[in-house]
């Protein structure tokens, strides 16, 4: 009840904010453009900007028959070009309404493209269409003394794993490549709310004090805010150097000795009981199948972060449906087999995306769906009938592929 009470209070705050007048001055008056190609055109007084991966290309490395299966609301290109940059706004403001869009607004009160994004029906909107410029109740920001580094991501990184692994902590790394990080006095995150949050910022080194969270506090002002492109630019691709920084930063925890006490499997099955979406409707029977194989069961959510490294470091094969408790895959060595589950009305990329960046084995199977799905909100609601002989045909494949590798040897 607490939760549709706060789902609720949100919308109805979101509602009058676009039809309650109050403090409108702070809404942006124009858009600030950025120039890349002559770095000295920009006023520096407005904006200073650090090119880090000019015009980088990224590539969905997918097959044929992925790419035509992938769902038509979410069809994703097979190659887009980012610039990525971070950019210093001495004066600026942030303004996030928590959900879909991020605004950094110069002094000038002009709205900074490229470090904004605002997002409709999960596609990224042109900066002149940001929903700040829809918004008209505005409470004062809070000051901030110092240099805010921003990894306001304006999408589910508020409470999703998956975007927090791709969408929010990668701006760390184009913020070191920028050789702005000792300058930074605060972090501003999008929540602290869940554990995963809390384990990755210390494990990284950002020590709590240092950190401002965004649903505490939607709208800031610093002596100097510094944001970064996003990490994905604006497109769903994941690219490489992001797989490079996530495999680096927490890898090394899979060999400290720890007191931990986690089970260890080769064989992961990745199950969704913990969530009233994309359930798999016959689990025990899938299950049961997977038994002799000897698959241990995991609810990704109650495990903590080293302990996720640990387990996904030595499994041998990772099987579950499509959602954020795969996204432990970056844990995995190269070669792990790895089985994604769809429903056919929900088929997205970004896993298979990842699996061929950090050589694992992939592979998946898409059930038969029972109804037409129209957009991905109404998708990634639909649970999963598992046919069951499929999953066991690919383990036994598998089998047979080792026996044949272990002949040759001998």
């Amino acid at each position: 009840m607490k939760a549709y009470y706060n789902k609720g209070t949100k919308r109805l705050k979101k509602l009058l904010g676009r039809i309650v007048p109050h403090n409108t001055h702070y809404r942006p008056g124009d858009v600030c453009r950025i120039n890349l190609e002559q770095l000295t055109a920009n006023n520096a007084r407005e904006v200073r900007v650090h090119p880090i991966y000019p015009s980088l290309t990224t590539e969905l490395n997918i097959s044929d028959h992925l790419y035509e299966a992938c769902s038509e609301y979410w069809k994703p290109k097979k190659k887009v070009q980012t610039d990525y940059t971070v950019v210093e706004v001495p004066n600026g403001r942030i303004y996030t309404d928590n959900e879909s869009s991020v605004a950094v607004v110069s002094q000038y009160n002009r709205l900074v493209e490229n470090v904004s994004l605002s997002l409709t029906n999960g596609k990224v909107s042109e900066p002149n269409l940001n929903n700040i410029f829809e918004q008209r109740y505005f409470t004062p920001p809070a000051i901030y003394k110092g240099t805010v580094f921003s990894l306001l991501t304006g999408g589910a990184g508020l409470n999703n794993i998956g975007h927090w692994f791709l969408d929010v902590l990668p701006r760390l790394h184009l913020l070191r490549k920028s050789g702005l990080y000792d300058k930074v006095d605060w972090f501003y995150v999008p929540s602290l709310r869940y554990s995963y949050q809390t384990e990755t910022l210390e494990l990284l080194g950002i020590p709590q004090d240092k950190i401002i969270s965004g649903d505490k506090q939607s709208h800031i002002a610093a002596d100097c805010i510094i944001a970064s492109t996003a990490p994905r630019g604006n497109h769903t691709l994941v690219p490489k150097w992001l797989c490079d920084f996530i495999q680096e930063s927490f890898l090394p925890y899979a060999e400290e000795e720890s007191d931990l006490i986690t089970p260890e499997s080769p064989y992961l099955y990745i199950s969704r009981s913990d969530s009233k979406i994309r359930n798999v409707l016959n689990e025990k029977e899938l299950l049961d199948t997977l038994e002799p194989y000897g698959f241990k069961t995991v609810v990704s959510s109650q495990l903590s972060i080293k302990e996720k490294i640990k387990l996904f470091s030595k499994a041998k094969v990772v099987l579950g449906a499509t959602g954020a408790g795969l996204i432990s895959m970056f844990f995995c060595k190269p070669g792990t087999k790895m089985i994604e589950i769809f429903n056919e009305g929900f088929v997205i990329e970004p896993f298979y995306d990842i699996a061929t960046k950090i050589d694992l084995d992939y592979e998946y199977i898409i059930c038969k769906g029972n109804k037409r799905v129209r957009d991905a909100g109404q998708g990634q609601r639909e649970h999963l009938l598992v046919e069951t002989d499929r999953v066991v045909a690919i383990l036994d494949e598998m089998k047979k592929s080792k026996t044949a590798r272990r002949a040759e040897v001998a």
